[in-house]
């Protein structure tokens, strides 16, 4: 069941609004993105995704070179604190655009749904992040 949660960056410069069903999973991909972060997602709705306040601090990266399609991955972060709290992309199998959600920056979500969620791998590496990597103990 989809459920409202409010997250920020560390410092709290930005923050917003995320539904999401922890049910679906928490993502561990091992993409250099997330790999080098230790990213963990969750996938929302492009439009279930809402920057409740802080959106002109935010700062974009994109990777160079990057074998995503111009516009179709893009990571945001705080340029103070350095926290990486949503990532948006585009995948055919996720239905087109999406928000990956780091689950380490829900301010309101607890321990007991973390636990419950379960794990999902991606195999980011080969861009098939439709399909768990041979190899996931790293992870």
């Amino acid at each position: 069941m989809k459920k409202t949660y409010h997250g920020s960056c560390h410092c709290g410069a930005v923050r917003f609004e995320a539904d999401i069903d922890l049910a679906d999973g928490i993502r561990k991909c091992n993409c250099s993105f997330c790999w080098k972060l230790g990213y963990r997602k969750s996938f929302a709705a492009y439009e279930a995704v809402r920057v409740t306040d802080g959106r002109d601090r935010m700062r974009e990266y994109k990777a160079t070179p990057s074998n995503w399609p111009e516009g179709d991955i893009n990571h945001y972060m705080c340029p103070n604190c350095g926290a990486n709290f949503l990532s948006r992309g585009y995948l055919d199998f996720m239905g087109g655009n999406f928000w990956a959600v780091n689950v380490a920056c829900l301010d309101d979500v607890t321990e007991e749904e973390l636990a419950a969620a379960p794990i999902v791998y991606e195999d980011g590496k080969r861009d098939r992040q439709d399909k768990r990597p041979e190899i996931t103990g790293y992870l």
